[in-house]
């Protein structure tokens, strides 16, 4: 085990151990507030300040699933083959870790909509998000603890085939949910705002593809006799290119007739997120499965 593996390894049990704490917090924190706030009722004292300690908390696990990320990043690249249980701890992990956007958006429509005395429906959907973020959380902890994702006696050096395979992966579950968010503005055009929904949330679900990106480049920087692409992922990226420009020309088009009577609504705000999402999601699922193809 070298140095970087051996920190990466504390780091994580220590932020795993905090995040078990803030989520064991949060669950506290809700069942004391949540009855008070559907009742309209005051908040006195401390309450005032749980949901910003909520807040500060969400962000130490967010940390601690961005280096959980790179923990497994690295056991994938000194393994010959991805295993499918590690592979759902990876989009586990990449999914919880946008959920952390999604908790603090969900906290701050409660806090505003208690405010305004308005119904507060998200509450139904932050125990789930909180519920799946623990499991993750307690899986990765358990995880980093036995080792699990440091053991490399008896496996195959290491392959650049895994690393370029991860991006592929966060690839299709990024553009998987940009996609669905994009398709939800259709359903509630007034809801949408250009400015966090068009923009703002573009770019969170645009973080996790962006570290594997960035994973990758250093890898290969890394390199003495670097090879971006073997002969076979150059093949493998260049049918995906065209067949991601083919079928990407086509949905635009489609998306411009359905919406053509209806040009100046919530499409002009959609499209350019549903363009990236679909681009994105179709070349990194043509990547995966060319790759698998011998």
């Amino acid at each position: 085990m070298n140095k970087i593996t051996q920190r990466l390894r504390h780091l994580n049990i220590m932020l795993g151990i905090i995040s078990v704490i803030i989520f064991a917090f949060n669950l506290i924190v809700f069942n004391r507030l949540q009855p008070k706030m559907i009742a309209f009722q005051a908040l006195v004292g401390v309450e005032n300040y749980l949901m910003t300690i909520v807040g500060f908390g969400l962000m130490a696990v967010l940390v601690f699933f961005i280096v959980s990320f790179f923990q497994i990043a690295r056991c994938f690249q000194i393994t010959s083959k991805i295993d499918p249980i590690n592979l759902i701890v990876l989009i586990s992990t990449v999914i919880s870790l946008l959920f952390v956007f999604s908790d603090v958006a969900l906290l701050s429509d409660i806090n505003k909509q208690y405010l305004d005395k308005l119904d507060q429906p998200e509450w139904a959907l932050v125990y789930p998000v909180i519920g799946f973020q623990a499991f993750t959380t307690i899986v990765l902890l358990g995880y980093h603890i036995s080792g699990r994702f440091i053991k490399t006696s008896n496996q195959s050096v290491g392959r650049d085939i895994n690393i370029y395979l991860i991006v592929q992966y966060v690839g299709v579950i990024c553009g998987l949910i940009g996609l669905a968010v994009g398709f939800l503005g259709f359903l509630n055009p007034k809801g949408w705002s250009p400015s966090i929904h068009s923009v703002l949330t573009t770019l969170i679900l645009l973080f996790p593809y962006t570290l594997a990106i960035c994973y990758w480049g250093l890898t290969k920087l890394k390199e003495k006799n670097r090879q971006w692409f073997d002969e076979k992922q150059q093949r493998d990226t260049g049918r995906s290119a065209l067949n991601t420009l083919l079928i990407t020309s086509f949905f635009m088009v489609i998306l411009f007739v359905v919406n053509f009577h209806n040009l100046n609504g919530v499409v002009r705000f959609l499209w350019l997120p549903l363009y990236i999402f679909v681009t994105i999601f179709l070349f990194s699922l043509g990547n995966l499965i060319f790759s698998a193809k011998a």
